[in-house]
């Protein structure tokens, strides 16, 4: 089933607001609640992710229980002040009736104790799934420009006294 331009374009609106909302919420995390709870207006049970943050070796998750064990409570490092996540140039392309495809650029502004913020450069890819419970993240792969590791480093040393 070929969609037509107006249902295309209004699944592009409706993923664009998904994504706002999903980046209202991560840039003000609710401290102290179960992560799962947390994630779970966003993320589909069997969510796929991939990224390379993680700077000795890329990461795979498989489903919501290999991302946010069962039991665990959402918290940040407490040199921490507060972050925001913004989208950049963002492309969303409808798929079929129920599912799109977007990439986006986004920044993630750490702000520390220091009161100094680093802006935390990548670039996101991912599939959504609209259902009974509106759209879900299905999969999700980050990348991030060695810059973004060199500022992590830097900002964790400047906050916590590490050399």
């Amino acid at each position: 089933m070929s969609l037509t331009p107006p249902h295309a374009a209004a699944i592009r609106d409706s993923v664009l607001s998904f994504l706002q909302a999903y980046g209202a919420d991560v840039s003000a995390p609710p401290i102290g609640k179960k992560a799962r709870d947390a994630v779970a207006p966003f993320f589909s049970p069997d969510i796929v992710m991939s990224t390379d943050l993680a700077p000795d070796e890329p990461m795979l998750i498989q489903t919501i229980d290999s991302l946010v064990p069962p039991d665990e409570v959402v918290s940040v490092p407490a040199w921490i002040k507060s972050t925001r996540l913004e989208w950049g140039t963002t492309v969303i392309t409808a798929l079929a009736p129920g599912l799109a495809a977007y990439t986006a650029k986004y920044t993630e502004q750490v702000t520390d104790t220091t009161g100094t913020t680093t802006a935390l450069l990548g670039v996101q890819h991912g599939v959504l799934r609209n259902g009974a419970s509106g759209w879900r993240f299905v999969t999700i792969q980050s990348s991030h420009p060695m810059t973004m590791h060199r500022r992590q480093a830097e900002m964790v040393a400047r906050a916590t006294g590490a050399k």
